[in-house]
């Protein structure tokens, strides 16, 4: 598998402006990697994720996949989103088929899959449950184990536990290692979190706003699985948040009054803040 982003821009043009999101974003991914985009809020990162996705098309530049230019969506690239958006008059395991009943999988192969995949998210006992019976977190294990079923080589992942209480991210992020490990999938992973980022990541691009460009990239070099309060991942975290600083402040002077100053807002500085999830 090999998927590369060349030279790719994205201007949103309306009547009274122009929106220039991206700026010639050139990447390339390997097979089995995870990678996580981190930056502040504006910097494209939700949008270059459609445009891999085939959601959305760049305004210049393209998307290679295996050779071939991404056109439009695709089987091979899975999208899993902030919001589970799961059909909640259907039952947790009806979920998880869905995807692969659009496309035609035979019954008894779809409930094969759907059963191996629930059970790898741990929901076996949640299988028969409808959707507003199941807590935040569970509700994304379900959107993940749908994602799963496809057997996409790459999964696109949109802040998918931004939404979600500091105990069940730990534990998202903690099985989310694990089903990556046991799959070998390539994962892009959308966060506005420096240590989300750090725990989860074989790269980390950091892009800076106004427009989106790849400002920095790391290789995090730390065995698995990380955890949170790891004296490495802090300090590659640290490493990280003084890179993205400069583009935290950038946003915030143009969102707050003119009186405002970052040394007098430490909520910045918080290694484990969200900085403009969910906008």
């Amino acid at each position: 598998m090999s998927l590369k982003i060349e030279a790719v821009s994205k201007k949103f043009i309306s009547k009274s402006s122009e929106t220039h999101t991206l700026q010639d974003i050139n990447l390339s991914f390997n097979k089995g990697e995870f990678i996580c985009l981190l930056g502040p809020s504006g910097c494209g990162k939700s949008t270059l994720l459609n445009i891999i996705a085939g959601l959305e098309k760049p305004t210049d530049g393209k998307i290679i996949l295996n050779d071939q230019e991404i056109k439009g969506v695709g089987v091979d690239r899975a999208v899993m989103f902030q919001e589970s958006a799961l059909f909640p008059w259907l039952k947790v395991r009806d979920n998880v088929e869905f995807g692969m009943k659009i496309a035609g999988v035979p019954k008894d192969e779809r409930r094969e899959k759907a059963l191996k995949y629930i059970k790898m998210v741990h929901l076996s006992k949640f299988q028969d449950s409808y959707i507003h019976q199941l807590s935040g977190g569970m509700r994304q294990r379900v959107a993940l184990a749908r994602a799963l079923t496809l057997d996409s080589e790459v999964l696109l992942m949109d802040e998918p536990f931004s939404a979600l209480d500091s105990q069940t991210k730990s534990i998202l992020r903690l099985q989310l290692q694990k089903i990556w490990w046991e799959t070998k999938k390539t994962i892009i992973f959308v966060t506005h979190n420096v240590e989300e980022a750090v725990l989860l990541g074989d790269r980390v691009i950091v892009m800076g706003a106004n427009p989106g460009i790849v400002k920095k990239e790391f290789k995090i070099q730390l065995g698995r699985p990380r955890e949170e309060g790891n004296v490495d991942v802090a300090k590659i975290t640290s490493e990280i948040m003084s890179v993205l600083k400069e583009e935290v402040e950038k946003v915030a002077k143009a969102e707050y009054d003119s009186d405002w100053s970052i040394k007098e807002s430490s909520v910045l500085y918080r290694l484990d803040n969200d900085l403009g999830a969910g906008l």
